[in-house]
């Protein structure tokens, strides 16, 4: 439920986004031609609220001393992660082009930064207590197109995505009602592929500075982490787990035109 909520948040936000730029395509069809494409290098802050869907990883069992369990057995962690801020850099430059006398593109490489607290979970559909982090860093090289349908337009829709690689970080420990301490965790590092969507309005204070807000969906694909067994001090191997980390970012910027 708790995923389906932000889906239909994601999903209304970026429905009147979408409303706002096919708005700006009858006009882009009487516009003429107008002057050259401002362009040049750029560089852009931004902060945010982060809304992850549960971590789902799935895996194996193949447990070694002295991790109980056995071999064969599904070892299906399901984590519910908390909202979370986000922060994120990036350098750009805007393209000297326009196309279809609408889009101007830009290019950019971002880094962003988050790390949702645990908030509950469960294995194999148990009941557990969970506890800990998964810290997320990305670093992706992105495409935006500004829609721009007049010279002396402030208030800019845009649409993009970007590709790169992700670093994830897990820190994730539980344990069942009968203990009082962790006894198993999903810890470990591991880069995948990332890939994002964006959608958003930019408002052109001056020819420097702008601010913006966007909606964005990010997809971490194929994290690869395992499952240990750390009760008493112990570190032993139980499982290889893997999932996808899927979050829908909500967020605002400030961007300096050089």
């Amino acid at each position: 439920m708790k995923t389906q909520t932000k889906t239909r948040v994601a999903l209304t936000v970026a429905g009147g986004l979408s409303a706002m730029v096919a708005a700006a395509v009858p006009a882009a069809a009487q516009a003429q031609d107008r002057a050259e494409v401002e362009s040049g290098p750029y560089i852009t802050g931004r902060i945010g609220i982060a809304l992850p869907s549960d971590f789902d990883l799935e895996g194996v069992q193949a447990p070694q001393a002295p991790s109980p369990g056995a071999p064969g057995a599904p070892a299906n962690v399901n984590t519910q992660l908390g909202n979370e801020v986000t922060f994120s850099g990036a350098v750009g430059y805007k393209l000297p082009a326009r196309l279809f006398n609408l889009f101007e593109p830009s290019i950019e490489l971002e880094y962003t930064n988050t790390s949702p607290d645990v908030s509950g979970g469960s294995f194999n559909g148990g009941n557990q207590s969970f506890d800990g982090n998964v810290k997320v860093e990305t670093y992706t090289l992105n495409y935006q197109s500004d829609i721009v349908w007049k010279d002396d337009q402030r208030i800019i829709p845009f649409i993009g995505g970007g590709i790169g690689i992700a670093a994830v970080d897990s820190n994730v420990t539980y344990f069942p009602p009968t203990a009082t301490a962790p006894t198993f965790g999903v810890i470990g590092e591991d880069e995948a592929f990332v890939y994002q969507s964006n959608a958003g309005l930019r408002f052109k204070i001056n020819d420097q500075f702008s601010i913006d807000g966007r909606v964005r969906y990010q997809r971490v694909d194929g994290v690869d982490l395992e499952r240990r067994f750390i009760a008493g001090g112990n570190d032993a191997f139980n499982a290889d787990v893997s999932g996808d980390y899927e979050t829908v970012n909500f967020l605002a910027g400030v961007r300096f035109s050089f």
